[in-house]
């Protein structure tokens, strides 16, 4: 949660010493990793102990890494390309395929869990210890973000927050550091349009800065942005567009409901708000008292805040601009609780990071700070309430995957995957660069992407 509760903006010159000094071992790192991972796990721990695969997971991602090798990498898939994504699908490849589901998850649980690593390191040291901590354990905890865990379909959504993170750190000041921000910036402009809007941003942060690490990450983003400029123009008709359904009605809704009631009160909580005859109602106001703190912290907070709110604005807006969620008009689906709400992940994150600023640091009246503190005590009930994610029904992966380890070359099976889906896989040698010579695959549109 990057930019939660700057007061200053991030340090221009050099690193605190103190605590921040602790913060560099590498056995600290380790174990807000493993703290990270047993949290991931205790919401969902199916996605450990009975790893299976997932939408694109298993209908796209795994069985083009394994038909296709290295070549799946310049596969687009519902327009535009998935570098990170399919790269951990070649990773499951090293591994049976009975381990294939669990090998992907655990990488998407990695890059959930990065962002805590570095928010925590000492390139944040400008922020408080305490906030940092309370800040992380907030983000792996956060209500309405079912969708968006352990799996590697919806990763982009973290790695997003990783590379803004990235652009708004202080600058590395070692060789390990400036590899990993040039691996995650250039992965984040090869997985999806996001790092495509980065780039502007980053230009802002180099001219407010003035720094020449600036300089660099704007040429590590925009080689790959490009990239995915030219293919996403090459491939405009290949992400399928249902019917909007825009309205005003449910444009509150959404923004009421499903980005700032959520963040805050939970998806499971809304079950009960909707039956309400002022389910509507609570929508406008939410909605009212969410722009208005998105609103105050655009005109005063510190630059690092007010990039985030635009850059997940924009994201959000283009979401809603091209969603894809179910078969009926797509706003319809993002007013059910639940509904697509990996598009609302970054915004809820700006909102309550902006709550968390007025609360802590810089709303300049007693009554603002109060108001914000007061929202923020409604986020324990929607931790309570969205802790256990569901657990996914039991396809039986791993009797299907013995099966087709023993089977002979040649065989083709159908495994049943969620949401109703099938894996159809026909079993080869694999080979580094893949067998056949043209993908060709028929993806619903289903709720993931």
């Amino acid at each position: 949660m990057g930019d939660l509760v700057f007061r200053h903006g991030v340090q221009q010159h050099g690193h605190t010493t103190g605590s921040a000094q602790v913060l560099k071992g590498t056995g600290f790192h380790l174990a807000i990793f493993v703290i990270g991972f047993l949290i991931v796990l205790t919401r969902r721990p199916d996605a450990l102990f009975n790893a299976q695969f997932l939408a694109e997971d298993g209908r796209v991602w795994f069985p083009d890494a394994y038909d296709y090798g290295l070549r799946s990498l310049l596969l687009p898939a519902f327009g535009y390309l998935h570098t990170l994504t399919r790269l951990i699908a070649l990773l499951a490849q090293l591994f049976p395929f009975s381990a294939a589901p669990l090998i992907m998850n655990l990488g998407a649980i990695a890059i959930q869990i990065l962002p805590v690593n570095l928010f925590l390191s000492s390139r944040f040291s400008g922020i408080g210890l305490p906030i940092r901590l309370l800040a992380g354990f907030l983000y792996l905890a956060f209500p309405n973000t079912q969708e968006i865990d352990a799996n590697i379909t919806t990763l982009q959504w973290h790695l997003g927050l990783l590379a803004f993170l990235v652009l708004i750190a202080l600058p590395p000041r070692t060789w390990g550091w400036r590899i990993f921000d040039g691996v995650v910036l250039a992965l984040i402009s090869l997985n999806g349009p996001m790092g495509i809007v980065l780039v502007p941003f980053a230009g802002v942060l180099w001219w407010k800065r003035q720094q020449r690490w600036q300089v660099a990450t704007l040429a590590l983003l925009i080689p790959g942005a490009m990239i995915q400029g030219l293919t996403m123009l090459l491939h405009l008709g290949e992400r399928r567009q249902a019917e909007l359904g825009v309205s005003l009605e449910r444009f509150f809704i959404i923004l009421g409901r499903q980005v700032f009631s959520s963040s805050l009160l939970g998806m499971n909580s809304q079950k009960w708000i909707i039956q309400s005859e002022s389910a509507f109602l609570f929508a406008v106001v939410a909605t009212v008292v969410g722009l208005a703190v998105l609103w105050f912290a655009l005109r005063y907070a510190p630059t690092e805040l007010k990039i985030f709110i635009v850059f997940t604005s924009i994201v959000f807006a283009m979401s809603l601009a091209r969603p894809l969620v179910g078969p009926a008009p797509q706003w319809q689906w993002l007013c059910f609780p639940g509904g697509g709400n990996r598009y609302y992940f970054l915004p809820m994150l700006a909102f309550v990071a902006a709550l968390l600023w007025m609360a802590i640091r810089e709303a300049p009246s007693r009554a603002l700070r109060h108001f914000a503190a007061g929202l923020l005590l409604l986020l324990p009930i929607g931790i309570y309430q969205d802790w256990n994610f569901p657990r996914l029904r039991d396809y039986h992966f791993q009797a299907y995957a013995d099966r087709f380890e023993r089977a002979p070359l040649g065989t083709k099976m159908t495994i049943p995957i969620k949401p109703n889906w099938s894996l159809e896989i026909t079993k080869h040698e694999r080979v580094l660069w893949g067998n056949k010579a043209q993908p060709h695959r028929d993806v619903p549109v289903g709720a993931w992407k």
